[in-house]
């Protein structure tokens, strides 16, 4: 990496534009030092706002890391002709040229944003004067070590050995400042510590202020004019910290942290989550992603434009199965794996998520017909942590998220773990959390229905990209 002195601003990122894809390079040609870049509290939200910008184009979470290549990797498409794009992706040839290019770029984008974080972290401490406040100095600190810590997460979780299969192993760089000097790899469990140390941090910084945390009454009114602390969804707030620390650590095999960290925003079972947050109560098309749920999202103001190549109504139009981009899934799986077991199911999921097609077969993905959001971090995914780690109510907790989506509750549940993996499939499918969960668990086979044998070492640990060697000492 070259050494900081300037970091050029590109005027779009302020309206989360993807266009501007190298005001993140450090130059020496640059206009504005990054010295007098920081003399306001706006140069901070300029650059933060630049990595949020980074994070929701196609090329990390606003494709590839979403619906895109993760769900390919997690089998959810039907992916057939020599022509298609993803053609060799489905069957895990990474070194093929697409793959590698895919792969290359996600890491290069993931580490620039951290570069970025970085930069900012350098300078917030000698700068804490010019913002307007100490609890909004908190409040930016607090956002950038838990993005910092979520940014890494993802690369380990992508590129390296999982807990279940070696913890112990080499895995990437962790990257604590912004430095020319190439940083050596962690370990998987040095690196999961690290991240649990950023998330922690955070939270301790942004507890008390955030308007998305347990002052959110007191707060919400104060800070709903502020350019960073309004709509707290589509920033890493305090809660979304609380529920991706829970995420990290039941990845890491720690289910009592987990828990304890789901419990702080969903209580009980059967009772209500934290304000401002709610479960979904209706099948509504307005509120597709049930936007009461989320935590945290992305905005993405291009994302109808995003999901026209693979399943809009243009390559639906054109024909799905002459297409070399168009991502469909089989009716009679989708029926399958939406299918009542009790007679009073009425999954509200079946009824928002899936357009039909020019051919009896298959049926396209509707997730984020006129969303304009990209879902990170949801409410569902805490009910099914706590699900797994919950010794005596893992089926409560099941059951209070199905009658949030028109489901009957279950009884006589003889494997748990089954119902949760069945519900996790239908739940996030197009938003790349299903190959995480079949390498969390170190799982033989991949796919709804688990019928693509795998070999955990070939297909989980992705090879790292071959320009790795800009960010780190890879052994």
């Amino acid at each position: 990496m070259k050494k900081l002195r300037y970091l050029p601003i590109c005027l779009g990122m302020l309206f989360f534009s993807s266009a501007c894809q190298n005001w993140f390079d450090v130059s020496p040609k640059s206009d504005v030092k990054a010295e007098d870049l920081f003399q306001q509290e706006s140069g901070f939200r300029d650059v933060l706002t630049g990595v949020y910008s980074l994070m929701s184009a196609p090329e990390s979470y606003g494709c590839q890391l979403s619906f895109g290549y993760m769900d390919v990797l997690a089998q959810y498409y039907n992916i057939s002709g020599n022509t298609h794009q993803y053609i060799k992706t489905k069957d895990y040839l990474y070194a093929e040229p697409y793959d590698k290019e895919v792969l290359s770029t996600v890491w290069s984008r993931q580490y620039k944003g951290i570069a970025n974080l970085n930069a900012m972290l350098m300078f917030i401490d000698k700068q804490r004067n010019v913002f307007s406040s100490e609890e909004v100095y908190r409040i930016y600190k607090g956002e950038i070590l838990a993005l910092r810590g979520m940014l890494h997460f993802d690369m380990l979780r992508l590129f390296s050995s999982s807990p279940a299969i070696d913890k112990e192993r080499e895995a990437i760089p962790y990257l604590e400042s912004y430095t020319n000097l190439p940083q050596g790899q962690q370990t998987v469990e040095g690196v999961l510590e690290k991240v649990v140390k950023d998330l922690n941090a955070a939270r301790e910084l942004m507890r008390e202020v955030d308007p998305y945390g347990p002052n959110y009454a007191e707060l919400e009114s104060l800070y709903e004019s502020h350019p960073l602390l309004r709509n707290r969804h589509k920033h890493l707030n305090y809660y979304a910290v609380t529920a991706l620390l829970a995420r990290v650590q039941l990845y890491a095999g720690n289910r009592t942290e987990a828990l304890e960290a789901v419990r702080e925003i969903v209580g009980e079972p059967g009772s209500e989550p934290v304000v401002p947050f709610s479960l979904a109560t209706a099948a509504v098309t307005s509120e597709r992603l049930f936007n009461s749920e989320l935590l945290f999202a992305l905005e993405e103001r291009k994302m109808q434009d995003n999901i026209d190549v693979y399943f809009g109504e243009s390559v639906i139009k054109n024909g799905i199965t002459n297409s070399s981009t168009a991502l469909s899934m089989n009716v009679n799986n989708r029926n399958k794996l939406f299918a009542q077991q009790d007679p009073a199911d009425d999954d509200y999921r079946l009824k928002l998520w899936f357009q039909e097609t020019n051919t009896a077969t298959a049926v396209m993905p509707a997730k984020y017909a006129n969303s304009g959001y990209i879902p990170l971090i949801r409410l569902s995914e805490l009910y099914y942590i706590a699900a797994e780690c919950s010794a005596n109510q893992g089926l409560a907790y099941l059951n209070t998220l199905r009658a949030h989506r028109g489901l009957a509750a279950m009884t006589g549940v003889t494997d748990l773990q089954a119902e949760i993996a069945r519900e996790y499939s239908k739940e996030f499918m197009c938003e790349g959390q299903m190959f995480y969960y079949y390498k969390r668990l170190g799982l033989k086979s991949i796919g709804v229905y688990r019928t693509v044998a795998v070999d955990p070492e070939k297909v989980y640990v992705i090879p790292l990209p071959d320009d790795e060697l800009d960010f780190g000492l890879i052994e």
